[in-house]
């Protein structure tokens, strides 16, 4: 048997009995970011949140994928989409811009740029537009301001939770999805206790998903009572304009010097010292030292032995240090640095001294710094 999701006035149920009854499979409107609901995607100004609005609209209407095309699927249905913000000129402009011209524009996806607010027969007419539409799926309203009951002597709260609550009821009574598009403050802190307005968006909610701005680039931040909590880097295609799942960085540096040296010692055919890498740089001899500590101490580069230093990618084929009781030689030593596995050249290598000096200059520093040259001529 179904248990009803519109409620029941046969009294509270128990738990024996509540595991006896069985429940239809959740249904998304996205799989896995947007199931049946109230959602609320918030972002700043300009941080193109109704890009992302209308390419879902798109790939609910087209039954296709959006974001993460393995993941990220759509089953078909029809769409409103309440543009309140926008012309009909320029919603063609978008759609245009993003199906290009050989891909059909969807019949079973519609727009209106006027709706009046939900307590003036706007909540009314979003339920009449789902009942009598059979393959209704998806409501977006962009953005939520604009529908907004007047306050009327209610506090900002009661008005925001009274409204989403409304919205929400009729969303899991009619297994849709209603995603409500609102503005975030600019203001640091908890990214989503940033959404603009009272705590009544969160409470009343059952998805929020938030586009939040930094200087590394634009982050997706999702959390929800019916999916895992998401955070997943975007990149906006200017060309297709789509949001898109963005590259995975190998290497996140917060400094340009850091993304110098681990550049550096990745063109490297042997591991480099401090003042090879002082010398390639152009930076003090002091300033060299604890910038490469701090990147040991991150992990964005290795020490293979005092004072001498890899790329992590490297140091994955580099025996780890060990008990380096002689240290004659040690200049031929750096000029031959190989990355091999065989057993008795890494004993042999192995021999160095841990407690060695920095190795002095001498007359193979000139071959050492051949070397240096060589890697910076790969990064020219």
């Amino acid at each position: 048997m179904t248990i009803s999701t519109s409620g029941s006035d046969d009294g509270p149920i128990s738990a024996n009995q509540l595991k006896a009854r069985s429940f239809a499979p959740l249904k998304f409107v996205v799989e896995g970011l947007v199931p049946t609901g109230l959602t609320v995607l918030a972002g700043e100004p300009k941080a193109k949140k109704s890009w992302l609005a209308l390419d879902i609209a798109l790939s609910v209407a087209r039954g296709e994928a959006c974001l993460d095309k393995r993941k990220n699927l759509c089953p078909k249905g029809a769409v409103l989409y309440l543009a309140l913000e926008d012309s009909q000129r320029r919603i063609k402009d978008r759609i245009a811009l993003m199906l290009g011209g050989s891909q059909e524009w969807p019949a079973n996806l519609f727009f209106e740029t006027d709706w009046p607010r939900m307590d003036a027969d706007g909540l009314l007419r979003i339920r009449r537009w789902i009942e009598g539409t059979p393959e209704a799926r998806l409501v977006i309203i962009d953005v939520f301001q604009k529908v907004r009951s007047r306050a009327g002597g209610r506090g900002g709260y009661n008005k925001d939770y009274d409204d989403i609550t409304e919205l929400q009821k009729l969303a899991m009574e009619k297994e849709i999805g209603i995603l409500l598009i609102h503005h975030l403050r600019k203001s640091g802190g908890d990214p989503f206790d940033r959404i603009t307005g009272s705590s009544g968006f969160q409470g009343a909610s059952d998805t929020l998903i938030v586009l939040d701005r930094g200087r590394g680039g634009t982050r997706l931040l999702a959390r929800g009572r019916d999916i895992e909590e998401i955070a997943q880097e975007l990149a906006f295609d200017d060309l297709a304009k789509h949001w898109r799942l963005a590259q995975p960085r190998a290497v996140v540096s917060t400094h340009p010097e850091r993304d110098r040296i681990v550049q550096l010692l990745a063109a490297s055919r042997t591991p480099l010292s401090s003042r090879d890498i002082e010398k390639a740089t152009g930076q003090t001899n002091d300033a060299v030292r604890q910038l490469l500590k701090k990147m040991v101490d991150a992990g964005e580069i290795a020490r293979v032995a005092r004072g001498h230093y890899v790329s992590q990618t490297a140091n994955a084929a580099w025996p780890a240090t060990g008990d380096h009781s002689n240290h004659n030689d040690h200049n031929a030593h750096v000029v031959n640095f190989a990355y091999d596995k065989d057993l008795k050249e890494r004993e042999r290598r192995e021999s160095w001294a841990s407690d060695a000096p920095d190795y002095p200059e001498d007359d193979n520093a000139t071959d050492r710094m051949a070397i240096v040259y060589e890697a910076l001529d790969k990064l020219a």
